[in-house]
C-alpha cells in the first residue's frame, strides 16, 4: 500500500494530538530549508512538535514577551534556562525561600559546577535590598526571584531590584503563584519569566509542564539545550495544556475570588494566628502586592493556634480538601508544612524557612467556597479550641 503523505479531516476546530517522534522531507532541498528556518516543518520529536508550538505562542502572549518555550515540568524549565545561561565562577543570587528542589537544585549541584550561589531571604523588604546592594557585583551573572514565595507569599519589588543589578545580570521571576493574569514581570524589568504549568496554567491536576518566556534572543538559546538536555513535554500534555488555556482566565477569576474570601475568613477566626495572603492588609508586603498584583490567587497559608500535634488533628479532620502539595487545579488542597513538603529538614532549617509546625498551606479548588470555609471552622473548632 502507498505511502499516504496528505492529511485528512484538517479542518477541525482543535488541532489534533502529534502523537509521533519522527518527520519527513520531501527532499533535500526542503531539509536545507528547514536548516534556514524558511520553512516550518518538523525534523525530530525532541526538536518539534506542532502541540508544544501552539501552546508557545499563547503563553508568550500571555507573558507578554516575543516567544516562549515549554518543558516537561516547571523544575526542568528552571534548570535548563539556568545551565543556559551560567559558567564556572559566575554568581547566582536567589530568594532563599522558595520552592524546595529549586533550593536544592541551587545549593547541591551548581557548586559542583564552580557556581557561586547566594540566597537572600526577602521577608524584610529594606534589609533584602541593602543586603542584595552588598552582595550584588558586575560578576553576578543571574538574579533569581520567587515571587511570590511559597508558601508565605513573599514578594519583591522587581522594578527596584532591577535598579541595582548590572546591564550583563540576568533578572528571572518565577511567577508560578501569581500567573500572568495576576502579574507581568516583564513591565518590571524582568528578562525571562518562568511557570510550573502543572499548576494554575494547567488548572485541572493531570499535567506536568513548565514553561519560560523572554525575548527571540534569550528563548533561542535556550531551546538550543532543550535541543541537547530533552526535556520536553510529551504530545498529550501539551494538547491538555493547550485546553486548558482556553479556560485560563475564567479560572483565575474564580481563584482570586474564592482565595479572598477564604482568607477573610481565616483572618477574622479566633482560631487563627497569623495568615499569609497577599489580598490582606495583614500581609507584610501588601504595598508591593498594591503594585505588581491584579489578584492574589488560591493559595493561602495560615497558622493556627495549636501545636504540631493539634495541626495534624486539624489537616486530618478536614474532609473537603485532598491532602497533597498540588494547587491551582480543580481539587481544594491541604498541607502541613512541616510534615508535608519540609519532613525532613531540621527543626533548625524550618525555623530558617520560617516553618511553623502549625502552619499550614491551602489550595482553594472549582467547589462551593462556603461549603470549604464550613467545612475547615468546623475541622478547627473539633481540634483546635483554645
Amino acid at each position: 500500500m502507498p505511502n499516504q503523505k496528505q492529511t485528512d479531516y484538517n479542518n477541525s476546530c482543535v488541532t489534533p494530538i502529534y502523537q509521533n517522534t519522527v518527520y519527513f522531507f520531501e527532499n533535500t532541498e526542503q531539509v536545507i530549508q528547514y536548516h534556514e528556518n524558511e520553512i516550518n516543518v518538523g525534523r525530530y520529536g525532541r526538536y518539534d512538535n506542532p502541540n508544544w508550538l501552539e501552546v508557545e505562542k499563547k503563553i508568550a502572549i500571555l507573558d507578554n514577551y516575543q516567544d516562549a518555550l515549554i518543558f516537561s515540568s516547571g523544575m526542568n524549565a528552571i534548570v535548563t534556562t539556568i545551565l543556559t545561561f551560567v559558567q564556572p565562577k559566575d554568581k547566582l543570587i536567589y530568594t532563599g525561600k522558595c520552592y524546595r528542589n529549586v533550593r536544592k537544585f541551587f545549593k547541591s549541584v551548581l557548586p559542583k559546577l564552580a557556581i557561586e550561589v547566594i540566597p537572600m531571604d526577602s521577608a524584610e523588604t529594606q534589609r533584602f535590598h541593602a543586603e542584595f546592594e552588598a552582595q550584588s557585583q558586575e560578576d553576578t551573572k543571574i538574579v533569581f526571584i520567587e515571587a511570590p514565595s511559597n508558601p508565605h507569599l513573599y514578594l519583591v519589588d522587581l522594578e527596584r531590584l532591577k535598579s541595582q543589578i548590572g546591564q550583563n545580570t540576568l533578572l528571572i521571576v518565577d511567577s508560578t503563584l501569581a500567573t500572568p493574569f495576576n502579574c507581568q514581570p516583564q513591565h518590571f524589568g524582568a528578562d525571562l519569566v518562568i511557570h510550573s504549568c502543572s499548576k494554575y496554567l494547567g488548572g485541572h491536576g493531570d499535567i506536568l509542564a513548565g514553561s519560560v518566556s523572554g525575548s527571540i534572543e534569550l528563548i533561542e538559546e535556550i531551546r538550543n539545550y532543550r535541543n541537547m538536555m530533552g526535556g520536553v513535554v510529551a504530545p498529550h500534555g501539551a494538547f491538555l495544556l493547550n485546553r486548558s488555556l482556553e479556560s485560563f482566565e475564567i479560572r483565575m477569576k474564580h481563584f482570586n475570588q474564592a482565595g479572598m474570601e477564604v482568607a477573610l475568613y481565616l483572618q477574622n477566626s479566633p482560631l487563627v494566628e497569623k495568615v499569609f495572603y497577599t489580598g490582606l492588609d495583614s500581609h507584610p508586603h501588601v504595598d508591593l502586592a498594591q503594585k505588581y498584583l491584579t489578584g492574589h490567587g488560591g493559595v493561602v497559608s495560615f497558622e493556627i493556634k495549636a501545636n504540631q500535634e493539634s495541626t495534624s488533628r486539624f489537616v486530618d479532620a478536614l474532609t473537603i480538601p485532598f491532602m497533597g502539595s498540588n494547587f491551582g487545579s480543580n481539587h481544594s488542597m491541604v498541607e502541613q508544612c512541616s510534615i508535608f513538603t519540609y519532613y525532613k529538614l531540621s527543626a533548625q532549617e524550618r525555623q530558617l524557612l520560617g516553618i511553623t509546625d502549625n502552619l499550614v498551606r491551602l489550595s482553594v479548588g472549582y467547589g462551593d467556597t462556603g461549603v470549604l470555609i464550613e467545612d475547615i471552622d468546623r475541622a478547627l473548632f473539633e481540634t483546635c479550641r483554645v
